[in-house]
Order: C-alpha cells, then sequence, then structure tokens
C-alpha cells in the first residue's frame, strides 16, 4: 500500500487520462472513480503527505497544495469514497463534511468533475483553494 503523489497541476490531466483508459477499454460505466478532498490544519505538510501515501493503495493518487489534498480513488463508488474519507476525518478529528465526487455521476470529464468538488468544499468548508482550480 503506497498512494502516489503528483504535483496539483497535474490533477485535471491525470483525470482526463483516466476517462481516456476507461473510455478505450469500454469499461467507462462499470468503473466508477471517485474524487475526494480533505484539508489539514496546524499539520506539517511534508509529515501528513508521506503519512496518507503509507496509508492509501498504490492505485490512489494523492494531490496536494499548502494543507489541501484531493485524492483520486480508483475503481471505488460513492460509498466506497465516502467511507475512506470519514475515516480520514475520524483520524484527524475533523467534522465530517461530504467531500465526494463520483464519476461518471458527477461528472464526465475534469472540468465538470472538479467545479462540482469546489462547489461542495466552499459550501461544506468555506474553503476556497487553488488545488481545485
Amino acid at each position: 500500500m503506497s498512494g502516489i503523489a503528483f504535483s496539483k497541476i497535474n490533477l485535471a490531466n491525470l483525470i482526463d487520462h483516466h476517462i481516456a483508459l476507461l473510455e478505450r477499454f469500454g469499461i467507462k460505466d462499470e468503473v466508477p472513480f471517485s474524487l475526494i478532498f480533505f484539508s489539514l490544519e496546524d499539520r506539517e505538510e511534508m509529515d501528513s503527505l508521506e503519512m496518507f501515501q503509507r496509508i492509501l493503495r498504490r492505485t490512489d493518487a494523492i494531490f496536494n497544495h499548502s494543507n489541501h489534498y484531493v485524492v483520486m480513488l480508483t475503481g471505488t463508488d460513492w460509498n466506497g469514497a465516502t467511507e475512506v474519507l470519514s475515516g480520514i476525518q475520524n483520524f484527524l478529528d475533523q467534522e465530517p463534511f461530504d467531500n465526494v465526487v463520483t464519476y461518471p455521476d458527477d461528472g464526465t470529464d475534469s472540468k465538470t468533475l472538479l467545479h462540482k468538488l469546489r462547489e461542495l468544499v466552499e459550501e461544506n468548508c468555506n474553503i476556497t483553494t487553488d488545488l481545485l482550480k
């Protein structure tokens, strides 16, 4: 187990690439993926990134900017993503927020998915971040 960290500038490109692979192999409606968002308060960014890399799967992609994180959970539907996010929020002793979007239910491209996630984060957490632009 070891999630892979990517630069925030690659977030939209990786989402669109993953969607293209699902479409190429004809499995776009069978294998959803989810994006979750969480933020860390008063924590060391590098230590936190390494911790999340260790607990997430090798197929999970982690993007961070400052103390904000988006994780792309491949092969994970809304229920699974909500469970992962709830576990992270519980571990961090944070109030639970449903900052989850799922392909294809919430969008079929990176622009739509990130826009929906940005709206959720702004509404639920009152956070505006460059990570979701």
